[in-house]
């Protein structure tokens, strides 16, 4: 008996050790590259990568892709309240010297926000075309082809991903102006690049508790409330809720890189300790997995949601397999609700893990690589002179692989076998509850 509690009691400091590390780990990816704190809002990153050579004989022929939009403006209320919040702290008389000059900041970007609401910025457009171009010299035989000139484009109604989708096929025409293009939406798109979820029970109530608890876990508001606000009875009904204030910092610090154009380079993120800055990174970090990710908590219901974009690809693969096809790429333009889920679905490796939220970050998920701004999912399809089709995927440019289907080479897949996966994971729609 006590053989094995001395046992528990080592597996338990050995647990105790790696979430450790990996909490260090962490914060030691956002100190590599300080714009990684923003997690979802992170412009995107791109990491040069090698490719693994094709097998002999195989040539890549068509693209079938899912990207989401790029850097933008805040949406709703995450672009106003921020800035009313301490706007009114200002009326009240209750700012510092130094709470003035947040607030000062704030105003700059919650100026920038009006009549902006969630629209692609400068920055955005700028990273689909980049993305774009890199896609035409990795696989230029998909895009200079005699035979396949056709690309097929679906996007969400929403603008941000409709000028994602321009920028990026405005690009692709530069590198190859031969390809044709045929361009669609509507709310039928919309449900199929981004669906919601499924039912309606207590998972949003879930869901905030969770990450309430979380932000009051990892984040101490006393410093910013010593620092920019006088110390006055008043301000409990003017702040209610510091750990939302902090909320709202983090909100418009996050976004500030994405609008590097319209706000001329202005940062604000100083006004948070770097301990704070990590706080809030971990809290963002798991608010994101626990809405789009594969947690234990919600990551059935969460995947559910992909089930028809599997479809989608199953069904415009066989299209452009087909002899004679004219297709060389399908793309899609949609948001993170749409592709976190389908990977997930899909089990990229790493990507759809599965923890309990509030420890994805503790175990090497870090969202500022898994759903940035313009992150983006590609199977690339390789034939050779046989007609045997190899399906090869990348996640944000990077191979990747599907540890549930058996490789062929390397990260290269039968298309078969790959196929085969797909028809399972989509096929049962029934309530994931």
């Amino acid at each position: 008996m006590n053989t094995q509690k001395h046992t528990l009691a080592a597996l338990a400091t050995l647990f105790f050790l790696v979430q450790t590390v990996w909490a260090q780990d962490f914060q030691s990816s956002i100190r590599q590259n300080i714009d990684r704190f923003a997690g979802v809002y992170h412009s995107y990153e791109y990491i040069p990568t090698a490719d693994t050579p094709a097998p002999k004989g195989y040539k890549p022929f068509y693209v079938s892709h899912y990207g989401r939009h790029g850097s933008r403006h805040q949406i709703g209320s995450s672009g106003t309240r921020p800035y009313e919040a301490i706007e009114k702290a200002e009326k009240a008389g209750l700012l510092t010297e130094e709470g003035k000059k947040l607030a000062a900041d704030m105003l700059r970007i919650y100026t920038e926000h009006n009549g902006m609401d969630g629209e692609l910025s400068v920055r955005g457009g700028r990273e689909h075309a980049a993305i774009a171009a890199r896609m035409n010299s990795r696989f230029p035989e998909v895009f200079k082809s005699k035979k396949r000139t056709r690309v097929h484009c679906q996007a969400s109604t929403v603008p941000r991903c409709l000028l994602s989708m321009a920028n990026f096929t405005g690009s692709l025409k530069t590198q190859a102006p031969s390809l044709q293009y045929d361009y669609i939406t509507g709310d039928k798109y919309l449900d199929l690049l981004a669906h919601d979820y499924f039912g309606e029970d207590d998972y949003k109530d879930r869901q905030t508790h969770l990450n309430d608890s979380i932000i009051r876990a990892n984040v101490d508001p006393t410093r910013v409330m010593r620092t920019y606000f006088k110390d006055d009875p008043k301000l409990a009904e003017v702040v209610p809720d510091p750990w939302n204030f902090m909320r709202y910092i983090f909100l418009y610090a996050a976004i500030c890189q994405d609008l590097e154009y319209e706000l001329g380079g202005m940062d604000i993120k100083h006004y948070l300790t770097d301990e704070e800055l990590m706080g809030l990174a971990i809290t963002y970090n798991e608010r994101t997995y626990s809405s789009f990710g594969n947690s234990l908590d919600f990551g059935d219901r969460i995947t559910w949601s992909s089930k028809w974009l599997v479809e989608d690809f199953i069904a415009r693969a066989d299209v452009a397999i087909e002899e004679g096809s004219d297709v060389a790429a399908d793309l899609r333009f949609g948001h993170d609700s749409g592709l976190l889920p389908l990977a997930g679905l899909l089990g990229l490796e790493g990507i759809s893990a599965r923890y309990p939220v509030g420890q994805a970050y503790k175990n090497g998920y870090y969202i500022w690589e898994r759903i940035c701004m313009g992150s983006n999912l590609q199977m690339v399809f390789y034939r050779d002179r046989k007609d045997n089709i190899l399906v090869k995927i990348l996640y944000n440019e990077k191979e990747t692989a599907i540890p549930a289907v058996p490789a062929f080479s390397g990260p290269y897949y039968r298309w078969e076998d790959l196929k085969a996966h797909l028809v399972r994971i989509s096929e049962d729609k029934s309530d994931p509850v």
